[in-house]
């Protein structure tokens, strides 16, 4: 069985500008605080964390996936920084502004899962790609950067990635692309 995730990766230029963000971020480290920054190759937007999945699950999911998933270039717009998944959280992330077709996408990928069995999610969608995770309760920053506007890209697929845990740290394994046409 392997965990699997839905996700919208970044294209290149646009992980350029998520990298460059967080090496602005880094400038507000505060002293003898331990971050763990996520990975510039492995930046993306969690559409769906189904989780453990076996191998016919995860081939009648491919199926649905590609028999249904009519959809065209997505725009996705960073629109600020923040700790998530409110101010007490223990994740900075770049916050993605829920458009109606990032939401329709969200709906369309929620039904599929449903469809072969896991449940739809009990949390409202709220689309960010993750910085950095930290352990101690406190602040590791003594500021967030503020954005001078938003940070706008488009997306041309949907990724769908296993995950998994080598030497304390996780690792995305991108196992199929879907084209946004």
């Amino acid at each position: 069985m392997s965990r699997i995730f839905i996700a919208l990766t970044p294209k290149p230029d646009f992980n350029e500008i998520i990298s460059e963000l967080k090496s602005e971020q880094k400038k507000f480290l505060i002293r003898n605080h331990i971050v763990n920054w996520g990975k510039d190759n492995q930046h993306h937007i969690t559409i769906n964390f189904i989780g453990l999945m076996e191998p016919e699950q995860k081939e009648e999911m491919f199926k649905y996936l590609k028999d249904r998933l009519v959809f065209k270039n997505l725009t996705i717009e960073i629109n600020s920084l923040s700790y998530f998944p409110d101010e007490n959280g223990q994740v900075l992330v770049a916050n993605i502004t829920l458009t109606p077709r990032l939401q329709k996408l969200f709906n369309l990928v929620e039904g599929i899962v449903a469809r072969i069995g896991f449940g739809m999610a009990l949390r409202t969608f709220k689309p960010h790609i993750t910085l950095a995770r930290f352990k101690d309760k406190r602040r590791p920053f003594s500021n967030i950067i503020e954005l001078e506007g938003p940070i706008i890209s488009t997306i041309d697929a949907l990724d769908v990635y296993e995950s998994s845990f080598k030497s304390g740290r996780t690792l995305h394994k991108l196992i199929k692309t879907y084209p946004l046409e």
